[in-house]
């Protein structure tokens, strides 16, 4: 998606002021940046109802998303799992079954031991910029190949088959 327009166009000319001949042309061009695109306000109780979430997970759900860093970046390794445990008052192995869950579910993606990416088309902080690099697209040819565009780094994409 290319929002990209011209703002400003500004043509400056170089005269020589004894022949009156042009000398240079500048053409300066400003671009306006691309606008995040429509969206709606969707709740940690609806994602969960749709990935068909068992009762209970959304709240584990919000605590990790509060936790996501700028870039997508869930920290979920002990002490934070310890944190979450002890602010939601769960065990920490209910704690590993929903982030497992969340995983399977899509919601999660995978990227080191402890260290998982929000899905950024459903979870997002930060400017629209980043956000947009970060979100995936994949377009087919009429070969059947496919290229994928996107920032997310390059061990993510291999894990999903990009």
């Amino acid at each position: 998606m290319s929002n990209k327009k011209v703002s400003q166009s500004k043509v400056t000319e170089i005269i020589d002021t004894e022949t009156g001949e042009v000398k240079q042309t500048v053409s300066t061009k400003t671009f306006g940046l691309d606008r995040e695109p429509p969206y709606i306000k969707m709740y940690i109780d609806d994602i969960a109802r749709l990935k068909e979430l068992p009762q209970g997970m959304n709240k584990i759900l919000m605590e990790l998303i509060k936790s996501m860093g700028y870039n997508n970046v869930i920290p979920a390794y002990k002490p934070i799992k310890m944190m979450i445990c002890e602010s939601l008052d769960i065990k920490m192995d209910y704690l590993n079954k929903a982030i497992s869950t969340f995983h399977k579910k899509g919601l999660l993606i995978r990227l080191h031991r402890g260290i998982y990416i929000a899905d950024p088309e459903l979870f997002a902080r930060g400017k629209w910029e980043d956000i947009q690099n970060l979100r995936l697209v994949i377009e087919y040819s009429h070969d059947g190949t496919k290229k994928v565009k996107g920032n997310l780094p390059d061990e993510v994409q291999l894990k999903l088959g990009f």
